[in-house]
């Protein structure tokens, strides 16, 4: 049975649908909300990994690199397994219900991330804002495909996810400075629930528009068999094993980089705190014996972070006094000129900002200029921005500050091409009758096998050595991705053109 299309002329197929710029309006403002809503986290770990609660339920324990890195694929593991489910529903039911519901369940788990009292709470909380984005993530993209030609797509896509950097980077902002104030980490959670549950709201009142309008096709409904078509799309595959790679690298490298600079430009100084008696729990004055020794050995502000002094402190003692006491991050303070988490996010956030939707908006704008000499243009434009981005990040890495900060601006422009090209290729490649699957199963690859791990790596190589071995090690698949873009374009024109009559 075929989904009807309207009866218009071929001309009037390459405009867009009536209410086209009302749903993207919405629906950008609900992905920059989305994106907000992922990277507070982000901006707030530090103040997580030392909460009173938090470290109560942890034996009184800072939650380690490993523990904060989880919470990461807590959430992009739920967005990815549910996505396929919520994209089969996307080809079949109305889609601006999908997406109501799922902006209100993920507005009301983020706030449940803010009641958190340990860390099994923090885990479940962002799954199930995992699950809400999943409703979101695979349909929403499929609505605006069909109210705007081909030809339009490219600019439209690059306007949609413009919010990733926008949203990402006020999340970063956003996080830290409320995490420094005195209303505390946990109301950067609180507020974001009411804009959700308001922009939920305001999708049951759209209009559904039928699928394969703008694509001046009439389509079925798709069948079991009709799925079995997508690793048979040399674009497709390419397009989701390189964006796989890039996410892999994005998506650790933008949970951490707050927490890696705000560790690494802090000072540290001896303070006048105390340690714990582990046996009698009670507090007691460092011994003088024990500062004199370590003090003779190493310098607190030559260490990158308070953990790596923690690691080298606890083997300076002789086994009584490791038995005797209990270090904490306390031990050592950060001296006054250090950067503030708020500053951190405030300058990671420009950056993030500025470079992702500059980048953005360039690529798409690039993808759609090149479209009529190169059939390839959205995967070299996504390519060999890739590999330009590499040695950039690597770079930003071992330079010191302030010609980081430089050089992490051309990174983050560099990764951040490919957003609206591979995104407009996606969508051209697919069948409109399976676009919404086509979309959630490319969500659901580029997660489990990218960010859905990588986060919890680079924390595991911080516990073992640093974040800098950590964020180095992920960065290459920075350029394995540009690689499978270079190598995809050939295919990218044909795929294109095959797409609306495969399944005719």
């Amino acid at each position: 049975m075929t989904n009807p299309i309207p009866n218009e002329s071929e001309s009037s197929r390459q405009s867009p649908a009536s209410g086209a710029y009302l749903a993207l309006t919405l629906l950008l403002a609900i992905n920059l909300l989305n994106y907000i809503d992922r990277y507070i986290l982000a901006g707030v770990l530090p103040k997580v990994q030392t909460d009173p609660a938090l470290m109560a339920a942890n034996n009184n324990e800072p939650l380690s690199y490993t523990q904060v890195g989880a919470l990461a694929p807590a959430f992009v593991w739920a967005y990815a397994l549910f996505s396929p489910l919520f994209g089969w529903l996307g080809d079949r039911w109305k889609r601006w219900f999908i997406v109501g519901l799922g902006v209100i369940l993920w507005s009301f788990a983020s706030g449940g991330t803010g009641l958190a009292t340990g860390f099994l709470m923090l885990f479940l909380t962002r799954c199930m804002v995992g699950i809400g984005e999943a409703a979101y993530g695979p349909v929403a993209p499929t609505v605006l495909s069909d109210m705007f030609p081909v030809s339009r797509r490219g600019t439209i896509m690059a306007l949609f996810y413009m919010a990733i950097p926008v949203g990402s980077a006020i999340g970063f902002l956003y996080g830290g400075v409320i995490a420094d104030s005195s209303l505390g980490w946990r109301w950067a959670f609180y507020l974001v629930v009411p804009p959700g549950i308001l922009l939920g709201v305001l999708c049951f009142f759209m209009k559904e528009p039928p699928i394969g309008l703008a694509d001046a096709v009439a389509t079925r409904k798709a069948t079991r068999a009709d799925y079995l078509l997508l690793p048979k799309i040399p674009s497709f595959v390419c397009n989701t094993i390189a964006a796989t790679g890039m996410s892999f690298a994005i998506g650790g490298m933008s949970y951490w980089m707050p927490t890696y600079i705000y560790d690494r430009e802090a000072g540290f100084e001896w303070t006048d705190r105390v340690i714990a008696d582990a046996k009698a729990d009670e507090v007691i004055p460092v011994p003088q014996s024990v500062l004199d020794k370590v003090s003779a050995l190493k310098q607190p502000e030559q260490f990158e972070d308070g953990r790596a002094f923690r690691q080298w402190f606890e083997p300076a003692l002789d086994p009584k006094e490791r038995q005797l006491y209990t270090y904490t991050l306390t031990s050592v303070g950060r001296t006054k000129d250090s950067l503030s988490l708020g500053a951190v996010g405030l300058y990671f956030g420009v950056i993030t900002a500025l470079g992702g939707l500059t980048a953005t908006l360039f690529g798409g704008w690039l993808g759609d200029r090149l479209r009529t000499r190169y059939g390839g243009s959205y995967f070299l434009v996504s390519g060999w921005s890739a590999i330009i981005g590499l040695p950039m990040f690597v770079l930003a890495l071992i330079a010191p500050f302030p010609m980081a900060w430089l050089l992490l601006f051309l990174a983050v422009f560099a990764v951040f091409v490919n957003t609206g090209p591979s995104n407009t290729a996606l969508a051209n490649v697919v069948p409109p009758a399976i676009r919404s699957s086509a979309f959630a199963f490319n969500i659901l690859i580029i997660h489990v096998l990218g960010d859905g791990i990588s986060p919890t790596i680079i924390g595991m190589v911080g516990d073992a050595s640093n974040l800098t071995n950590g964020l180095m090690l992920v960065s290459v698949m920075i350029g394995v991705s540009g690689v499978v873009w270079v190598f995809g374009a050939r295919y990218l024109a044909r795929d294109t053109e095959l797409a609306p009559t495969r399944l005719q």
